[in-house]
């Protein structure tokens, strides 16, 4: 297994097509490097090998979770703080929200621009109710990886949470997360986007995927939102957004915030 430090103003178009060539990619805490895991040298696309910063060539039983090593506490917003099970509390114990994260295994420690923006959303959006508004607010959190943009969304109170993933082992690590915070009602199972059905719906919906699943499921996605409820979008990298927007426009939603971080962007779109 071979661990690649990236600059990190490799550009989000690269940026993307690296995740889809990674076993993992994870961006440290200060923003100054990704890293990347590839099983063989020559998996290393060629379009990025300009922006290598070290190769590291790692035995098989310590490759999987070295990067935790670099990983320590985030502030996400003023009140929410995350930090790595793998280290000892080190936020400020004026936090409203404290979380707990194992991130091996599943995308989604708390660094990544698109996770921040989502979770900084939710946040917003989830304030301009009250607590009884709240535990009567339906959430569905897609692609959910280590759980944490559904775990924030049980600290805030929303009522009922539904949260998937692809991936069965990234499933399995969010529901420990949850557990290790205590939130313990969320509904955590195993499914592909491309299979959801409208069997329910939602009043928010966060979707934080590669442009390109999104692009593929924008229909499925708008599907799961009720009337009137909010889409919180992200993973959108900047030649796409246009494009992106264009097309959930074109399902009947209107799009009433998109800021950007780092060359990702976070999309706010309200149903009609």
């Amino acid at each position: 297994m071979y661990q690649v430090y990236f600059t990190a103003d490799i550009d989000e178009q690269l940026s993307e097509k690296l995740a889809l060539h990674a076993q993992s990619i994870s961006i440290l805490y200060d923003e100054k490097a990704i890293i990347a895991l590839f099983d063989d040298e020559d998996e290393i696309p060629s379009f990025a090998k300009d922006y290598i910063l070290q190769i590291n060539n790692l035995e098989e039983e310590v490759w999987k979770y070295r990067y935790l090593d670099y990983l320590t506490g985030v502030a996400i917003t003023p009140s929410i703080y995350v930090y790595p099970t793998t280290k000892a509390l080190g936020g400020d114990s004026s936090y409203k929200y404290t979380i707990a994260l194992n991130p091996k295994d599943a995308f989604g420690d708390g660094t990544h621009p698109t996770t921040r923006m989502c979770i900084q959303q939710l946040e917003t959006i989830v304030n301009t109710f009250s607590p009884e508004e709240r535990q009567m607010l339906t959430l569905c959190d897609i692609g959910t990886g280590t759980g944490i943009i559904a775990i924030v969304a049980a600290m805030l109170g929303i009522g009922t949470i539904d949260a998937f993933d692809i991936d069965t082992i990234s499933v399995e690590r969010a529901k420990e997360n949850a557990a290790k915070n205590g939130c313990n009602r969320i509904s955590f199972f195993v499914s592909d986007v491309a299979d959801m059905k409208a069997y329910k719906k939602y009043k928010i919906i966060v979707a934080n995927l590669l442009s390109d699943i999104i692009e593929k499921n924008v229909t499925n996605i708008v599907s799961l939102v009720e009337k009137g409820g909010t889409i919180i979008l992200s993973g959108v990298g900047h030649r796409w957004v246009k494009g992106i927007i264009q097309l959930f426009q074109q399902c009947g939603c209107t799009p009433i915030h998109d800021e950007s971080m780092s060359n990702w962007h976070c999309i706010v779109l309200k149903a009609k």
